[in-house]
């Protein structure tokens, strides 16, 4: 897959974890040479100035986007001027929901009524040709939330679907938005480390976290979609 020449693009991840693990899974994923700067939100840094970024990725997290969080009323703003500027942004899990709770509204996100989907779990892409090819009609990633996306930006079209949620990933071409419901950021080391530290909420979940952890990503997830992002929103 062709990537954006270095000099070509700076990327602004904004990490809305509780731990500050986002961002370095993040930059894992992106290609080498593409210089990248981090903010944890939800630590009260304060955000730059987009105009020098040629792309925005917004993180998971724990929190519950149903939950009113104090960055919210700055985030929004911020992705709705990236919006209408036309600025790449990417959202991962809670990076997701956040654009769609931001540009549709709160009636766009709910916790899912199947509970907390957690493991490595399958997902489809039904378009002709699939949005990400690299990626494959059907691949394995990692899950873990329990809120989700039940409606998308106007114009966007539902690019990838399966597991416990019918909207697992979305492309808006106009706005240049790309959201997914799993994380591609994690490689099997680091999912299975995270379902291990999470035994306690998997089996309060009736998740079997031994059977989850022998499995693992079908594809190198990162390099894959974060690559796509790039790629396809180029500068």
């Amino acid at each position: 897959m062709p990537q954006p020449e270095a000099r070509d693009a700076r990327v602004l991840i904004l990490d809305y974890s509780m731990d500050r693990s986002e961002a370095a899974l993040f930059r894992r994923g992106i290609p080498e040479g593409i210089p990248t700067e981090a903010v944890f939100v939800r630590s009260g840094e304060d955000v730059p100035d987009p105009s020098g970024f040629t792309h925005v990725m917004h993180s998971g997290s724990s929190l519950s986007i149903c939950r009113d969080a104090p960055f919210l009323p700055e985030a929004g703003a911020l992705i709705e001027r990236l919006a209408s500027e036309g600025v790449p942004q990417l959202g991962i899990c809670y990076g997701h929901q956040l654009l769609c709770r931001i540009l549709v509204g709160p009636g766009a996100v709910r916790k899912a009524p199947g509970g907390l989907e957690m493991g490595w779990c399958g997902v489809a892409q039904p378009g002709d040709p699939p949005e990400v090819p690299e990626a494959g009609r059907h691949f394995t990633v990692l899950q873990s939330h329990f809120d989700e996306v039940v409606e998308v930006p106007g114009g966007s079209e539902i690019a990838m679907t399966g597991g416990g949620s019918r909207i697992q990933g979305f492309v808006h071409r106009g706005m240049k938005l790309f959201g997914m419901q799993f994380h591609p950021e994690f490689d099997r080391e680091e999912g299975n480390r995270m379902f291990l530290r999470e035994r306690r909420l998997a089996e309060e979940n009736g998740l079997d976290v031994d059977e989850i952890v022998a499995g693992g990503p079908s594809i190198d997830s990162g390099r894959i979609f974060f690559g796509h992002f790039l790629d396809r929103f180029a500068p």
